[in-house]
């Protein structure tokens, strides 16, 4: 089927190594691109949405990559300064901003779309409204991301993992958790390698 594979693939690994399991159980990756993955009973493959599917032991990884991501937030911060603003967030107080923000025209998943255009518009002379309000949007993406597996198919993710550089972002976790409406935590295993330990001593990924 288009979209499916059985290998182990690093990000497979790296998915064993948060200790998500279990059927509904949620792994967003929030690295330069935003990576969502739900284990699922069934496997999907709809390329026409940027979904597919891994074999995961007896079950299956059904996940898609936003082009949005981190890499959007590094267009107009460095790290110095993405540190600063992250301890300005307010969760409590939404921007109200309205942004899909994508480094460059073009879309993946949620939506398929090769001429979407980025969404960024207006900026705020206020450098902390502004970072706020593209971590909203992220936020938004991921939502609609998890709809769309849903929609395809996948169950709805009980909790989310999360891995990648913005993990650790204790302010975008909130803003997260309220767009999601569920529980979100960063993971406290996500190195690939960990994950493939756990796979070589156990002789396959657990179920």
């Amino acid at each position: 089927m288009a979209g499916t594979t059985d290998s182990t693939t690093d990000s497979t690994a790296a998915v064993v190594a948060t200790g998500a399991v279990r059927p509904g159980d949620a792994v967003t990756c929030l690295g330069s691109t935003l990576v969502l993955k739900i284990i699922g009973r069934e496997s999907i493959a709809a390329p026409q949405y940027g979904v597919y599917s891994h074999r995961f032991g007896a079950h299956w990884l059904v996940g898609g990559a936003s082009n949005s991501g981190g890499a959007v937030l590094r267009r107009y911060f460095d790290e110095g300064e993405i540190q600063r603003l992250s301890a300005t967030l307010d969760p409590d107080l939404p921007t109200g901003l309205d942004y899909y923000p994508l480094p460059a025209p073009g879309e993946r998943f949620p939506i398929n779309d090769s001429a979407l255009q980025p969404r960024l518009s207006p900026r705020p002379a206020d450098d902390r409204r502004f970072f706020q309000g593209l971590l909203e949007g992220i936020a938004r993406i991921e939502a609609a991301g998890y709809r769309r597996l849903h929609m395809l198919g996948a169950l709805l993710p009980r909790s989310v993992l999360t891995i990648g550089g913005g993990a650790t972002n204790a302010g975008w976790t909130e803003i997260r958790k309220r767009c999601l409406g569920i529980p979100v935590t960063p993971a406290r295993q996500q190195a690939a390698a960990y994950g493939s330990a756990i796979i070589a001593r156990l002789g396959g990924i657990p179920t």
